[in-house]
């Protein structure tokens, strides 16, 4: 198969199945897919601030809805940033998280 797939330029193939309607895309590199027409036609990378590291890109979801409409929060939490708050929801009291804090058992944010 690959003999023959590298017969052609991945346009030539593109070029071909499309003629013949079979859904195709091309398979993208990370560092061609932020130039891609249809990414940058959707709007599907966005930047954001991420606190210690800068500015980061973040595929937005593709699907897209009148209803439940789908976005990007904020950056990604820290390491720990909320295992008080998700322990607390499911129960645990002060002194269970300070003990599983003591035991290394769990990491907050710092």
């Amino acid at each position: 198969m690959q003999e023959y797939i590298g017969q052609h330029t991945t346009a030539e193939w593109l070029d071909r199945l499309d003629a013949a309607d079979v859904p195709c895309a091309p398979i993208l590199r990370r560092s061609e897919i932020i130039h891609n027409e249809q990414v940058v036609a959707r709007g599907l990378i966005v930047e954001i601030d991420q606190p210690s590291v800068g500015k980061v890109r973040q595929p937005k979801p593709a699907a897209r809805f009148e209803l439940n409409k789908s976005a990007i929060a904020g950056p990604a939490p820290r390491i720990g940033e909320h295992t008080r708050d998700v322990l607390v929801e499911l129960g645990y009291d002060e002194g269970a998280i300070n003990k599983m804090i003591e035991d290394n058992a769990i990491r907050l944010a710092s």
